[in-house]
């Protein structure tokens, strides 16, 4: 008889923990003391090791928060045992708005859209990197999946036949149906039988004369029903598939309604060009508005800012660039004001911190959060330890984890734990900003561009370099008193920048 594994309590008022990382695959057969997962709970991460001997079925997802004795996986005593866990969870799963196959009609094994956070309840099929009816092996990359975060690529949990049911650009809800994997040609064959009757069903055979408009094949949640390659070849020649005719089964749209109907769609196109253009919620703009509309409406955010005399800071600059070899590193101006905002956390400490109901936190250490727009989205990815770095190990630091961001690397580990944050606008022409503060942290510092300008300096007008520095802040944390203590030190610094490097 199978064993249920729990979450288990971690501490005298521990009420649920978080499965950071399963440290096991889907139907591994594990011995007892073998480590399982790693359990994260409100104070620490730790093993969890497995009870007893045997093949492993998973319950909860990486980033789940469960409680504790909620079931987290199953044991299964032998192979029989397991196909029957994974027979009874099946029907539990919600299927995907697509054309999915229904239960009683094969017997393929469902692959199923994984979660990926703790919050996480849709995903997007960024590309398939197998084809339909590709014979793939247990690990092999089947997709890349586009979650709130970052892409990140999806491995077949079984061998098999793949039949695939989601489109490259599909959004699908966690747990949804991407594909089926089929045991054999002869089980592949009824999968694509059973995936194509639904879709024909409700079509009339008077549709074609009664409709002139090109005829489109949708799944029941709206999709679009197309190939792979048709959805690759209309993205390439900017086609809309909601003007072509499908002629595939159950009409759907493949390659070849694509090519032969590109006159007349682009025609089509040309009449509808000044109507609005719809644009998709990616599941990452869908976060980010999320977290910015939370964070302003759950916090006393308030914002104050100061005009600083930066021109020492890029004189500075300029002579460790001219060290650049002997460095081992090109020193930016934002590496240099980022290694100030650092060194003034030492001496304002509620600027690194968070609020809650009952306590303020904190913390003994600088996670440096910082704002890198990409082409996919606004992502902060976060410099840990970043008071402990020397000017040279922040810098490298810093360029590390922007290249990262920027070629869509980022793991959830180089995304959370964010302690304060910095964001610079400097390359736009932008002066000053207001920046929104992320929950939970109590401070956000942003910073304009530099720009020379004439302004009175030791009693003479003369051109000298200014900056304008903004905070933001949650009132609820400290008042405007300490942001005026705060501010007075950035700008001692950047105006000084010898005091915060002798630190």
């Amino acid at each position: 008889m199978s064993m249920e594994i729990v979450m288990p309590k971690t501490g005298l008022t521990n009420t649920e923990n978080a499965l950071d990382k399963w440290q096991v695959s889907e139907g591994e057969q594990v011995k007892k003391g073998q480590v399982l997962a790693e359990i994260e709970s409100e104070k620490t991460t730790m093993p969890f090791e497995s009870p007893e001997d045997g093949i492993i079925h998973l319950v909860a997802g990486e980033g789940d928060t469960v409680p504790v004795g909620g079931v987290i996986a199953h044991l299964a005593a032998d192979q029989a045992e397991y196909e029957s866990l994974c027979a009874a969870a099946a029907p539990a799963v919600p299927a995907a708005p697509a054309a999915a196959v229904p239960a009683a009609a094969v017997q393929a094994e469902s692959v199923l859209m994984p979660k990926t956070g703790l919050t996480n309840t849709e995903n997007t099929l960024d590309q398939w990197q197998v084809s339909e009816g590709e014979q793939v092996k247990k690990g092999q990359v089947l997709a890349e999946i586009e979650s709130e975060k970052t892409t990140m690529p999806f491995e077949s949990p079984a061998d098999g036949k793949i039949h695939l049911v989601a489109g490259e650009g599909d959004t699908v809800p966690v747990g949804g149906v991407i594909a089926y994997l089929a045991a054999d040609e002869a089980q592949y064959q009824a999968v694509c039988t059973a995936s194509a009757a639904p879709q024909a069903a409700p079509q009339s055979p008077a549709a074609p004369q009664a409709a002139p408009a090109p005829t489109v094949r949708k799944a029941a949640g709206g999709r679009i029903i197309a190939s792979p390659l048709a959805r690759k070849k209309a993205e390439k020649a900017g086609i809309d598939l909601s003007l072509i005719s499908g002629t595939g089964p159950g009409g759907r749209i493949v390659a070849r309604d694509v090519d032969s109907c590109q006159p007349a769609v682009q025609s089509a196109a040309g009449a509808k060009s000044r109507e609005p253009v719809r644009i998709p919620l990616t599941p990452i703009r869908k976060a980010i508005a999320r977290n910015m509309f939370n964070s302003l409406h759950t916090m006393a955010q308030t914002s104050d800012s100061v005009e600083v005399d930066v021109t020492e800071l890029a004189a500075m600059r300029r002579r460790l660039v001219e060290n650049e070899k002997l460095l081992g590193t090109r020193v930016t101006l934002n590496d240099l004001l980022s290694y100030a905002a650092v060194k003034m956390l030492k001496t304002h400490p509620l600027a690194n911190a968070s609020y809650t109901d009952q306590e303020i936190l904190t913390f003994p250490y600088v996670n440096l959060s910082v704002a890198v727009a990409t082409d996919y989205g606004l992502t902060s990815p976060v410099v840990r330890d970043a008071d402990q770095m020397s000017l040279v190990e922040l810098s490298r630091a810093l360029r590390e984890i922007v290249v990262k961001a920027r070629e869509k690397r980022l793991t959830a580990d180089d995304q959370r734990d964010g302690t304060f944050t910095l964001t610079n606008m400097g390359v736009f022409p932008v002066d000053n900003f207001n920046p929104i503060l992320p929950a939970p942290q109590s401070c956000i510092m942003g910073f304009g561009r530099a720009v020379e300008k004439p302004v009175v300096y030791q009693g003479q007008i003369c051109v000298r370099t200014m900056m304008c520095l903004s905070v933001t802040y949650d009132h609820r944390v400290f008042d405007g008193g300490e942001i005026g203590s705060i501010l007075k030190t950035m700008k001692e610094y950047l105006e000084t920048p010898e005091l915060f490097l002798a630190q």
